[in-house]
């Protein structure tokens, strides 16, 4: 994009932004204009404009996609137009497909007619290239980077800027850092990759992670999640954080976070699983009894592993197994792969 078109259209802008409404009629008045500040001679500008992708060029008609709601129809032999790529342009140079913006002459005529008259057509053209990652590396003196492992050039059109939480001074390449989280918009010249814009969206990408556990703690700022293996992890959380599920106090949650330099965890999202226990059946001999739990194994001098078995109040034992016996424990397992038994029988 060229910097004459910018300055053009930016003041077609600040023009369009100038136009105000009498107390009474709320007929849009145009603001007097110098004829020497008028490079293209296009007059007075309303501020109405009209913006959608092109169905027809008929003549001087452009006819907008509307979907099959009645047509919109521009006329345009009274119209100057320009190209955000290069910004000369012509009515040829607009094709069923483009995306076009028109500003509108809204002056009374005497010339019955449903078409919209534009004043100044736009054409918006698409990047030949879009891409977001990590820059790899620069070249300075070549005014080259890297980013996924392609070389993008800029030159003396490359616009550069940062957003939201940088908004650092970005002027061109040298301004830039490996390790930077960049957006690039590009087009294809003599067999390189020109960067349109470059825009800086993060000082680096951070490192994240998925951390599954129950709820210890709830807090304004923060959240203690205790993971399977009984440690605690604080979980920093604000208002971009997507809590789904309404999660309290002893609920199973999986949590994805970023981790900052510091090691903190800054939670992204936070969502409750609704764990089901799960049934399963044991058959082994009685180890030893006791009331709130059983020991449950293999025969003795067999490798076969201890179980150790929760009873409840409403666990069924029948008929009265002793130590030694061989039974069968149906029961759950629930998300800390405790065994509650919900029925043990003896085996005949």
């Amino acid at each position: 994009m060229t910097r004459s078109f910018v300055r053009t259209v930016f003041a077609i802008a600040i023009i369009a932004a100038c136009v105000t409404l009498t107390a009474g009629t709320h007929r849009a008045v145009t603001p007097p204009m110098n004829p020497t500040d008028d490079a293209l001679g296009i007059g007075p500008m309303s501020g109405a404009s009209i913006r959608g992708g092109v169905a027809a060029v008929q003549g001087t008609l452009i006819t907008l996609n509307t979907g099959g709601a009645p047509a919109i129809t521009i006329e345009t032999s009274a119209s100057k137009f320009m190209s955000d790529h290069n910004g000369t342009a012509t009515l040829a140079d607009i094709k069923p497909g483009a995306r076009i913006t028109a500003f509108l002459n809204t002056a009374p005529t005497t010339q019955p007619s449903s078409a919209l008259r534009a004043q100044l057509i736009t054409i918006e053209s698409e990047p030949d290239l879009q891409l977001a990652g990590t820059v790899d590396s620069i070249d300075v003196p070549h005014s080259r980077f890297v980013v996924l492992g392609i070389t993008i050039t800029a030159d003396a059109n490359t616009s550069f800027g940062s957003t939201f939480p940088t908004f650092a001074a970005i002027k061109g390449v040298g301004d830039l850092a490996v390790g930077q989280v960049v957006n690039v918009t590009a087009r294809f010249a003599s067999g390189a990759i020109i960067a349109t814009n470059v825009q800086v969206t993060s000082p680096t990408i951070q490192a994240t992670a998925i951390l599954s556990g129950t709820v210890k703690s709830i807090g304004a700022a923060s959240w203690v999640i205790t993971g399977r293996d009984g440690k605690d992890t604080t979980i920093t959380i604000d208002t971009q954080t997507k809590i789904i599920g309404d999660p309290k106090v002893g609920d199973s949650v999986q949590v994805m976070a970023t981790i900052d330099s510091a090691h903190n965890y800054n939670a992204i999202a936070i969502v409750k699983i609704e764990l089901h226990d799960i049934t399963t059946e044991l058959h082994g001999t009685v180890k030893s009894i006791s009331a709130s739990q059983w020991v449950i194994g293999g025969p003795p001098g067999t490798l076969v592993p201890d179980f150790l078995v929760k009873i409840a109040s409403t666990t069924v034992i029948y008929p009265d197994p002793k130590v030694g016996d061989h039974v069968v424990v149906v029961g759950t397992r629930d998300a800390t792969g405790t065994f509650t038994a919900t029925k043990i029988s003896k085996e005949i």
